[in-house]
């Protein structure tokens, strides 16, 4: 089992990255991530608040892929492992606390955004986004199995 070092670590924190799954016939589905965030050299834990169609593959196929790419430090990844599911207990609460610091610091984002915003129809859809609050439905743990380096000669 390979072991994700710090650069693989902040790429996974500070990105969006795309989770892949398929349903048992092999229908793929991928979906942008922005509630990511490390637990050990081996694990990612992907917070859902929107998955319904990755959660129904996940019941079906635990194998799952996730990619990711630091453009600022010209870094990419991608991740293979088996996910579990966890919906109850510290992990939950857990989640909630992380839910709730990146959603601060996305309105934060999006105050400083809206200052330099001119068009009516930008200001408009800003404010919407301000307003969005997420619950954490579950946690799907990944157990990495391989790592994959998807910028070779660019990431070191």
């Amino acid at each position: 089992m390979q072991r994700l070092d710090d650069l693989m670590k902040l790429a996974l924190r500070s990105n969006i990255c795309y989770l892949a799954t398929s349903s048992k016939e092999g229908v793929p589905n991928v979906v942008p991530m922005g509630l990511v965030e490390v637990l050990d050299d081996s694990t990612i834990a992907v917070i859902d608040v929107l998955m319904h169609k990755t959660r129904k593959n996940l019941a079906e196929n635990d194998n799952v892929a996730l990619a990711v790419t630091d453009v600022n430090r010209l870094a990419g990844y991608q991740f293979k492992g088996k996910a579990s599911v966890v919906s109850t207990g510290e992990m939950m609460e857990w989640a909630r606390e992380l839910v709730k610091k990146k959603q601060e610091k996305r309105r934060e984002l999006l105050a400083d955004r809206l200052k330099s915003e001119t068009d009516p129809e930008r200001i408009s859809k800003i404010k919407k986004l301000m307003e969005v609050t997420y619950q954490p439905k579950a946690v799907v743990l990944i157990k990495v199995k391989e790592i994959y380096r998807t910028m070779w000669g660019w990431d070191r």
